[in-house]
């Protein structure tokens, strides 16, 4: 009778413990929240991108070109959601489901044609 009792408590204290870790990852929010770039060269030539996802659900992409020393950068507005690894966004009125995921400060987006991005952390 006592090991049933010890079985139990320890069962309880296991269970208690584990969704307060659930909660915890709950609280958190999404990791993909905040500011994500890509800045490539060559030669004279620049590409500089910097994505930011708003807990709201809204976003900005920046992107910026220079070619030899002159520079143009352009920013348009998006709305984000995401379901399991899928990342859906919205740009002037076009919708984009891509496959993502997040190592360290690496986001990685694997659009439907098979083209990866990765941006770091910023």
């Amino acid at each position: 009778m006592n090991n049933f009792k010890y079985l139990l408590i320890m069962f309880v204290a296991l269970s208690v413990s584990v969704s307060s870790c659930n909660d915890d990852d709950d609280d958190m929010g999404n990791p993909i929240v905040g500011s994500w770039g890509l800045s490539e060269a060559d030669g004279g030539f620049e590409v500089g991108i910097l994505a930011t996802f708003k807990e709201n659900g809204t976003g900005t992409l920046a992107a910026t070109v220079t070619i030899q020393g002159e520079s143009l950068t352009e920013t348009d507005s998006f709305t984000w959601s995401t379901d399991g690894d899928q990342l859906t966004m919205t740009m002037d009125g076009e919708t984009e489901v891509s496959t993502y995921s997040i190592s360290g400060n690496t986001l990685t987006i694997t659009d439907n044609e098979g083209f990866v991005t990765q941006l770091t952390r910023e």
